[in-house]
């Protein structure tokens, strides 16, 4: 929710230039969570640490209210120090022993250390459930020539599994080139042209080659997409012998532009040069998505989502949530693990974030499994969002409401965004909610 109004609030900045948001940091200096770090960091901020700043604090806000506040401090950051740990969601760790709370979703910002050549963090592997795709991915990522698709609901473990296979990649010795689908902002996805040049220097940029050469590559009547072709195949090809991974995470967020069509199309078409060009075998190609890929673009033909490896991750089938329940000192006994798989299915998150209550803060299964459902109860701030997200959608909540009872979907495009937000999932014409526990709260929220 507060993610959502403080995207809320950025857009309307680029536009209107109002409303202005103050960020007050309550006796904090850390590292706020990667959703939203992106927005506030770089703004004006209070930091209040005890009743000595509340005249600070008041004047700050009179200030921001009266548009008087002086000039951005140094923004926040957080560099890790050598040999650092990152959790298995990309939280940075005080030492690779620290048992953090799971995070709803995957941190990448310390992706170049995790990347850069003898980069100094690693991930713990403690509390990470491998998976078969783990190897695929590892075996594939290496190879001349790689596509690969990550496919997967939301909060399943695809960054994540992402990220481990690029950390393999690059002390494998090939280069990695990763960009956030999510991260995007307004100016790159308001049309083809912007993006594919911010991808140019991105490109670049991470691959330390002089970005004077996109404004060189620019130059011309050609096409962005030939001049962006003729720079990665002219320029920076030539300049490599081991692989380049070219790697974007949540691929689908560009559903919301007007161009997605023609990206994923480009990049297909750089999956097909391979055949005719030794040099793009270089050139790998990893992709996450959350969508189904007929949904991504019409033509097969000219998709990236069905060439390649792809890697279609699910949620923990019982035999890894009970490794995982052992990994965590085995908190739940026999009973309560069937009890518990049977009441979030195997969700990655929700299944951390118990074994985080029962192992870490030693909450009893019998207690937390009669809270569940509750808004204030252990798992209420995800359900909360999710209840959030459908508060102005009667469509989808109709929906929902409907496949609770009958197991079916009417509405087609509902299905869809239900799917794509992790909330239901779909067998032949079967379709569930995604675990008991959303059944069991929106049963008792739409009625």
């Amino acid at each position: 929710m507060v993610r959502s109004e403080i995207m809320r609030e950025n857009e309307y900045q680029k536009v209107q230039k109002k409303p202005h948001l103050l960020p007050v940091r309550v006796a904090y200096d850390g590292m706020l969570p990667y959703a939203i770090a992106a927005f506030l960091n770089p703004k004006q901020y209070v930091i209040w640490q005890s009743p000595a700043d509340n005249d600070k604090t008041v004047d700050a806000i009179s200030q921001a209210i009266d548009e008087t506040l002086p000039a951005q401090l140094d923004p926040f950051s957080q560099i890790p120090e050598a040999e650092a740990a990152l959790s298995e969601d990309g939280r940075l760790l005080a030492s690779a022993q620290t048992t953090s709370p799971p995070s709803p979703e995957f941190d990448p910002r310390f992706i170049k250390g995790l990347t850069a050549p003898g980069g100094a963090v690693r991930f713990s592997d403690k509390l990470y459930v491998e998976r078969e795709e783990d190897g695929d991915i590892r075996e594939e990522i290496v190879q001349w020539g790689a596509t690969i698709t990550i496919r997967a609901p939301r909060q399943t473990g695809k960054t994540s599994l992402l990220m481990r296979g690029l950390h393999h990649a690059r002390k494998s010795g090939a280069e990695v080139v990763f960009i956030d689908g999510q991260s995007l902002g307004l100016d790159e996805k308001s049309d083809l042209d912007p993006f594919l040049r911010s991808l140019a220097e991105t490109l670049c940029d991470e691959l330390g080659i002089d970005v004077a050469q996109v404004d060189q590559a620019w130059q011309g009547r050609l096409g962005t997409q030939k001049k962006l072709t003729n720079l990665i195949e002219d320029y920076i090809l030539p300049q490599f012998e081991v692989p380049i991974v070219f790697a974007l995470d949540e691929a689908d967020a560009l559903l919301t532009t007007h161009f997605y069509q023609h990206f994923f199309g480009l990049l297909r078409s750089w999956h097909n040069r391979r055949a005719m060009s030794p040099e793009w075998e270089k050139f790998n190609i990893a992709l996450v998505i959350s969508t189904e890929p007929y949904l991504l673009i019409d033509d097969i033909n000219q998709s990236p989502f069905n060439v390649g490896l792809k890697l279609d991750l699910s949620d923990f089938d019982y035999t890894q949530f009970s490794r995982l329940n052992v990994q965590h000192g085995s908190p739940l006994d026999e009973t309560a693990v069937t009890q518990a798989f049977n009441l979030l299915n195997g969700q990655p998150y929700l299944t951390r974030k118990l074994l985080y209550l029962t192992a870490v803060k030693q909450q009893p299964w019998a207690q937390l499994s009669t809270q569940a459902t509750l808004d204030n109860g252990p798992f209420g701030d995800h359900l909360r969002r999710l209840n959030w997200s459908l508060r102005t959608q009667p469509a989808l909540q109709q929906a929902l409401l409907q496949i609770i009872r009958t197991r079916k979907c009417g509405d087609e495009d509902a299905l869809f965004r239900l799917q794509k937000s992790g909330l239901v999932t779909q067998s032949g014409d079967v379709v569930t909610c995604r675990c008991g526990l959303y059944e069991r709260y929106f049963e008792h929220k739409l009625t």
